[in-house]
Parts: structure tokens; C-alpha cells; sequence
């Protein structure tokens, strides 16, 4: 694994845009106008290194339902910050399995030392754009002999045809409180993916959703809505005015509505789920010792509010590396878990890289990388695009 510099393409901008990325760059708190996509940048991994992210990944994922067995098993809800009202329906959708598409596991990854979780994104995970799509028409742009790891695409084809039945109309929803356009262009490409798997689509907002007493869930036009797929979290879904309704009127039936992602995954994209795979695999190479009521015996720890977003209300405690950090934001009430220090590696200077690796369909379908100037990956982090080295590296 290395990082390379190369030269951007002069009109970059225009041409990632063009594929979806119309949020290419960032706003910093400075002011400055700063590449969200790295066009001057890439990571190269040997065959071997993506065989075993692929092969950890897989077993992360079987150990992610060992942990949903072990959380409903012993009714770790308040552990978890779990409204007992959402508690049914997490069960019943665990067992019934309906459903699921994508999710994405971050890694603490340097090509040397054993991959380490640090958490699951399962309900709404985002870079979906630029991993899938964005990242590999850079790849054949520039690098056309190379290889990527990059199967989201033809994935998430077969998971819709796989799962929903064919004929099928799906709703795709997303929030028009987030401005920047990544919810948008995410939710549009999905969207997309299904169309081209060979369903009939519509899109609309979440605030747009309706209620209806005799048809359910509807869209803006009365149809009522039987699938769909939200970009939007369901610790916030199960907290407002419809909520009861959502509950009681959930999966397949003639006026219920069936939620992609389902509610289950309330189970891993709650940070609560990594003191309890430690439980169940304390010493595993691929974890993080972490634990919910404090940091134990650990010197150096990470402390996380179970639900945080984009690194918000993070705490990192490493007196021996002389680092105190702590970002703001408004989590932190729902509780908190405390994971051990593994800072992400730093690549040519102050670039610490975090892998996503994209589980479509519940197996490993593709890697997407985000670098921060700092210890913790938050909103203004960059996607720095990957290939595979199928000789020795060459210099560029």
C-alpha cells in the first residue's frame, strides 16, 4: 500500500461533476475553497493486500451478526440508547430478514499491520457515488491497464434483482435538509442502479413523504408507497410524528410499506456494536478493544457517542503521544462507547487514510478511500481514488 502524486487533470472538476460528483469540493471553516475529490493523488495496493481486505471483511460481516444475535439475546437496548418502542420490529425484521443493501466498514488499514474496524456505516452510508462510479472512470481515464477493486456497480444490480420482485415500483428518498447534494446524488445513483436492474423508480423527498388512514405511506402523487429505499437514519425515523404508523405499518402487505435499509440495522450502525464484538471476540486481530461503561484498562482510547455523524462530539485520549482532541457538535447524549487509540496512518505528510470497504448484498464488493489533515475523519475529509498494482510498483 503507498500513496502516489501524479498530476491532476486540468479540467477535473468538470469531468467528475459530469459523473455525479457535484460536490467535488469543500468549504473549510477558513473560508478556502478546498478538492474534495483528490485528482492529484491515488492509492496503490498490491493483489495480495486486497484479497485480504476482502477476506477480513467478510469475516467482520459474519461477526456482525454474531453481535445482533448476542445484542437482542441479552436486550442490550439501553446500553445501546434503543427506544424500547423501535425494540419489535428490530426483532421481527432480524429474523424475517427483508431487504438489505449496502453498507460500508471503515477501516484503520497501513499495509502492514492487520486491518482494524473502527465502525460499521450500515444504515446510511455516503461515497457511494465516487466509489463506485466516479473512482473507476478515473481508473480507465487514466490508468486503463490497471485494476480497481470495484464491483459495487454490477453488485447492487444483482442485490435488486436478488431481493425485490421483479415488476416491482420502489420509491428512493432522501433528505432535502442536507444542502451539499451528496444525499441527493447518492440516493439518484442507487435510484439508477435499480432502474438499470429492470424496476420501475420515483423519487421524492423524506419531507414529502404523506399519510394516508386507508393507503399508508404515500407519495406526493397518493400512490402508495410499498418500497422503498431512504438515505435517512432510523434513530431519527423512529423518533418523530409518524413513527407509531412507520412501526405498525412496516413490511410486505397490501398497505404496509417496506423501509430499505430495514430497521435492524439500528443493531450495527450504532457504535454500541463494537463494545459488544469485542465481547464476543476479545483479542481478535481485526478489532479495537472498546467497552461502553468507560476505557477499562486502556491508556490511550477514542471515546464516540453512540450515534455521531461525519466525526462529531469525538474524544481522542493519548497522553503518551501527546494528543488530546475534541470535536463539537450535538451528539453525545445518547451515551457514549470508548474504542482503543489506533490513529489512522499518515501517508506523505499529514494525509491520515481511512478505508471504506462496501458490502453490497451482505458480501465485500469494493474499496473507497477519504484522507484527513487530522486524527479524525470528519466532513471535510478528501476521496482519494485506489487502483491494484498487478506488477511491482513503477515510478510515475
Amino acid at each position: 500500500m503507498r500513496r502516489v502524486r501524479i498530476e491532476p487533470r486540468p479540467d477535473w472538476r468538470a469531468i467528475v461533476s459530469a459523473q455525479g460528483l457535484v460536490y467535488c469540493e469543500t468549504l473549510h471553516p477558513d473560508g478556502e475553497v478546498r478538492p474534495y475529490w483528490d485528482d492529484g493523488t491515488y492509492y496503490a495496493f498490491t493483489p495480495e493486500e486486497v484479497r485480504d481486505l476482502e477476506r477480513v471483511s467478510a469475516e467482520l460481516f459474519a461477526m456482525c451478526i454474531d453481535a445482533g444475535d448476542r445484542i437482542i439475546e441479552h436486550g442490550l437496548w439501553r446500553e445501546m440508547g434503543i427506544p424500547e418502542h423501535a425494540v419489535e420490529r428490530i426483532i421481527e425484521t432480524w429474523h424475517s430478514e427483508p431487504p438489505s443493501v449496502i453498507g460500508r466498514f471503515d477501516l484503520r488499514y497501513d499495509g502492514r499491520s492487520p486491518p482494524k474496524l473502527l465502525e460499521f456505516n450500515a444504515d446510511t452510508p455516503t461515497s457511494l457515488v465516487e466509489s463506485a462510479v466516479v473512482q473507476w472512470n478515473w481508473l480507465e481515464d487514466r490508468f486503463p491497464e490497471a485494476d480497481q477493486w470495484n464491483e459495487i456497480h454490477d453488485r447492487l444490480l444483482h442485490a435488486w434483482r436478488r431481493q425485490i420482485p421483479v415488476g416491482s415500483l420502489i420509491h428512493f428518498a432522501h433528505t432535502t435538509a442536507e444542502r451539499s447534494g451528496e444525499d441527493m446524488m447518492n440516493t439518484v445513483y442507487l435510484q439508477d442502479t435499480a432502474a438499470q436492474a429492470g424496476y420501475e423508480t420515483a423519487a421524492l423527498a423524506v419531507e414529502d413523504i404523506g399519510w394516508h388512514p386507508l393507503l399508508g405511506f404515500v407519495d406526493p402523487s397518493e400512490r402508495h408507497i410499498e418500497r422503498i429505499f431512504k438515505l435517512y437514519p432510523w434513530e431519527w425515523m423512529v423518533e418523530e410524528e409518524f413513527a407509531r404508523h412507520c412501526l405498525d405499518w412496516m413490511g410486505p402487505g397490501v398497505t404496509s410499506t417496506l423501509w430499505v435499509e430495514p430497521i435492524y440495522k439500528m443493531l450495527w450502525s450504532n457504535k454500541g456494536l463494537l463494545p459488544v464484538l469485542w465481547e464476543l471476540f476479545p483479542g481478535h486481530p481485526n478489532l479495537l478493544p472498546a467497552y461502553f461503561d468507560s476505557p477499562r484498562d486502556m491508556t490511550a482510547f477514542v471515546r464516540k457517542p453512540l450515534l455521531s455523524r461525519e466525526g462529531q462530539n469525538v474524544q481522542i485520549f493519548a497522553p503518551h503521544d501527546g494528543v488530546f482532541l475534541e470535536t463539537g457538535g450535538g451528539y453525545g447524549a445518547e451515551g457514549f462507547v470508548y474504542q482503543g487509540f489506533a490513529p489512522a496512518p499518515a501517508f506523505d505528510g499529514p494525509n491520515h487514510a481511512v478505508l471504506g470497504i462496501w458490502m453490497v448484498d451482505g458480501e465485500p464488493a469494493g474499496l473507497g478511500m477519504r484522507e484527513s489533515e487530522g486524527l479524525i475523519t470528519d466532513n471535510l475529509s478528501r476521496f482519494v481514488p485506489h487502483l491494484i498494482e498487478l506488477e511491482g510498483p513503477k515510478d510515475v
